[in-house]
């Protein structure tokens, strides 16, 4: 740190790098507004999941599932909101990397279901239920209706919220491991409402049981796959809802719910996490 009152040279001064910059982004301020972006994000999603449980809470109702569906884009709306406000995101992804980050987003987003699937018998708990999961496809009108909807619900829905907006500012001031255990808190309390709307995953799993708890903590090490493909790997939104849209699928297919299921699923989860952390260095420039 430099003590002399002389003003630096112009050249030295564009050199700086501004202490509120993003990750990967030197000289860019991020502004603020993340207490504004988790006001606006909760209070969106949460009204009007609150007005759908008013309304009966069962999504066979029309107007029930209309608010279902507004609710669940409430992180992308925030973040969009705020876009419009001028706050702005971070660059955009690195599409030439896309031979990176693409792969891991799949690999890392179908791992889990799918070893699980395999591990789960082996421990003497129940093969996969392909049934349960040809009859979400089929209850969805069909495979294109089924990938459109599992894009929207989730992916794109929450992706330009919780990784485009909320986790570059976070990566201002901490780790990201801390980013990915704050982050994951976060967005495991931001599914609590939809434990109480009949026709939700969620509520088929009740919110007291053992496979509700391991589902919210699973987004906690999840967060850190999350961070891996979209600043690591440099994916950014996209990646982050690719990763997003095969884990999804690859849940909703395999049809892991069973406790022993939910059990290893979680596990998997962790020890890509712990394994993430090892072999990256968090924090240093990425390549």
């Amino acid at each position: 740190m430099t003590t002399s009152a002389h003003p630096l040279p112009v050249a030295s001064r564009s050199r700086r790098v501004s202490p509120t910059s993003s990750p990967g982004s030197p000289g860019r301020p991020l502004r603020g507004g993340l207490a504004t972006f988790w006001a606006l994000a909760f209070g969106l999603s949460w009204v009007s999941w609150g007005a759908a449980s008013l309304l009966g809470g069962d999504l066979a109702d029309p107007r029930v599932f209309a608010l279902y569906a507004f609710a669940g884009f409430g992180p992308s709306l925030a973040a969009l909101v705020l876009r419009c406000a001028g706050r702005r995101s971070p660059r955009a992804a690195r599409w030439g990397a896309a031979g990176r980050w693409l792969p891991a987003a799949v690999g890392i987003g179908a791992a889990p279901a799918v070893l699980t699937a395999l591990v789960v018998p082996l421990l003497g708990g129940p093969t996969a239920d392909l049934s349960a999961g040809a009859a979400a496809v089929a209850g969805s009108g069909g495979p294109l209706l089924f990938a459109l909807v599992s894009l929207c619900a989730g992916p794109l829905s929450e992706e330009f919220g919780w990784r485009g907006y909320a986790q570059p500012r976070l990566r201002r001031r901490l780790s990201p491991l801390a980013t990915s255990v704050v982050l994951g808190a976060v967005w495991g309390v931001w599914h609590l409402p939809l434990f109480a709307l009949t026709g939700t995953w969620q509520s088929s799993l009740g919110l007291a049981s053992v496979e509700a708890m391991l589902f919210l903590l699973a987004m906690i090490p999840l967060s850190s796959a999350y961070w891996l493909v979209s600043e690591r790997l440099r994916g950014g939104v996209p990646a982050a809802v690719a990763l997003h849209l095969v884990g999804n699928v690859a849940l909703t297919v395999l049809a892991v719910t069973s406790p022993v299921a939910m059990a290893v699923y979680v596990g998997v989860i962790v020890v890509t996490a712990v394994l993430i952390h090892l072999v990256t260095r968090p924090g240093a420039p990425r390549p």
